[in-house]
């Protein structure tokens, strides 16, 4: 599939679209551990894409999937793109359900204006996002609900699925994309 200058794959059937933007090595295989989860959902719609650091790509992802019959939208990022993730979910409109980062690299500025339901995972020994610069980041997240988790070691992004704490992480990222998804009832014709 192609949209807005991108490649990527939807999976699945849903009315709840989950966007999943890769890091800089720029292969969806990075999330080859969450994916059979999600494809488990029923109510998700999946998209991996192939994400280049172009302007508004996030975005692109989540209009896509909107124009697919996704009213509600949930964006993970893992590396660079969940850095990318939880800037594009601080302006997108209408806004996310929810942004996930794992181990984005992201900057207190970045999330300064960030309102939306926000998890974050990292490791405390990462060398591009450690725990104390993930700690800093989210102490200045303004949104209400907002999670961390600082995981022991040095992994970094979707590698934390694949790691001792891999099932803890896993199961951290569905309870909050299941947190923040409720499926879309039928309207009433007018």
């Amino acid at each position: 599939m192609h949209f807005g200058g991108l490649d990527g794959q939807v999976i699945g059937s849903g009315s709840i679209g989950v966007v999943l933007t890769n890091g800089s090595s720029n292969t969806a295989c990075e999330f080859a551990t969450l994916l059979p989860r999600l494809e488990a959902v029923s109510e998700f719609r999946t998209l991996v894409y192939f994400y280049q650091a172009m302007p508004d790509s996030i975005t692109a992802a989540a209009q896509m999937l909107r124009s697919q019959g996704c009213h509600q939208v949930l964006l993970v990022g893992q590396s660079f793109g969940g850095a990318q993730t939880l800037i594009a979910a601080a302006k997108l409109k209408p806004p996310p359900n929810a942004a996930i980062s794992l181990s984005g690299e992201s900057a207190t500025d970045d999330v300064r204006s960030l309102s939306v339901p926000t998890l974050i995972l990292a490791s405390e020994q990462d060398h591009y996002f450690p725990g104390a610069t993930a700690r800093q980041v989210f102490a200045v997240i303004p949104a209400v609900d907002k999670q961390l988790k600082v995981f022991p070691g040095g992994l970094h992004g979707a590698d934390l699925f694949d790691g001792p704490q891999g099932e803890e992480a896993l199961g951290l990222v569905m309870s909050f994309l299941g947190d923040h998804a409720s499926p879309v009832t039928a309207s009433p014709t007018q």
